[in-house]
């Protein structure tokens, strides 16, 4: 298999339901997944990805940026797909195709991390690093575009050494806080099925699994939020592409002590640098 992306156009593209596709393109007016007259290749354009595991705060983080976007102190676009949602038209059907199953949506979080898995170590190494450098845009090629997409050292560094214009930010909290983050969540999005799972420390330390069995135990962390973090530990690992922030267009930024907006401020002044 030479060409994934013309795997996926050819085999997995055709087989995406009508109404998922005219939600991403309602969505993103001006991405393609074809090439098409206009459009630019979304690796040439400067890209911004904002990276964290689940339960650091990204989401209230770009909720930030926006509002400081909408008070003129801070300009970028947001019109390219976030890490979920191109793993629900490109990525899971991708894998799904190529263990001959039906493409079909993939609620539990654990079943999508597999899924995941299939497509970057079977299919694309660069794993969604990969698979975002087949969309192409239609539109201002000058503003900084800014994204949810990445995940890990492996697409991290993938997406440095392949995208010249790219940059990442990745936010990074001590592993006990994001438990806790990630037990007072109430996102749907972080179902998993535990009648297939069971609690396993085995990703944390020595000194994180005594304390993370101890907080367990009063009630402070929920079994579906180590599962949760087990299995994004599986998938990416549990610590920072470069906590000493040595590597060029990467920024690791250690959140532990700072409040939304001020994580917000962090990536505004990092964006305003470039």
């Amino acid at each position: 298999m030479n060409n994934h992306y013309t795997f996926f156009v050819e085999n997995v593209w055709p087989q995406v339901p009508q109404n998922l596709k005219a939600r991403v393109y309602e969505r993103y007016p001006n991405m393609r997944i074809g090439r098409e007259p206009g459009c630019v290749p979304l690796p040439k354009l400067p890209v911004c990805m904002v990276i964290g595991l689940t339960g650091t705060g990204k989401t209230t983080a770009l909720k930030h940026l926006a509002e400081m976007r909408r008070e003129g102190s801070l300009h970028y676009r947001d019109d390219i797909p976030t890490r979920r949602e191109l793993a629900d038209f490109i990525i899971i059907p991708t894998a799904q195709v190529l263990g001959g199953e039906p493409v079909q949506p993939v609620i539990d979080r654990e079943q999508r991390f597999g899924y995941t898995y299939k497509f970057a170590h079977e299919f694309e190494s660069g794993g969604s690093a990969a698979a975002y450098g087949w969309l192409h845009y239609h539109g201002d090629t000058d503003t900084p575009l800014l994204s949810d997409g990445l995940r890990g050292p492996r697409e991290i560094a993938y997406a440095l050494e392949h995208y010249p214009q790219w940059s990442a930010i990745e936010l990074w909290v001590d592993p006990i806080t994001r438990l806790q983050r990630l037990t007072d969540r109430s996102d749907m999005f972080d179902y998993v099925s535990q009648r297939q799972s069971t609690i396993d420390l085995s990703f944390l330390t020595t000194d994180q699994q005594n304390a993370a069995q101890q907080a367990l135990a009063k009630g402070i962390v929920s079994p579906q939020a180590i599962i949760t973090a087990r299995a994004e530990s599986q998938n990416y690992g549990q610590e920072p592409f470069d906590r000493a922030n040595t590597t060029a267009r990467y920024h690791c930024v250690e959140i532990d002590d700072l409040t939304p907006q001020g994580v917000a401020q962090q990536i505004g002044l990092i964006l305003e640098a470039k």
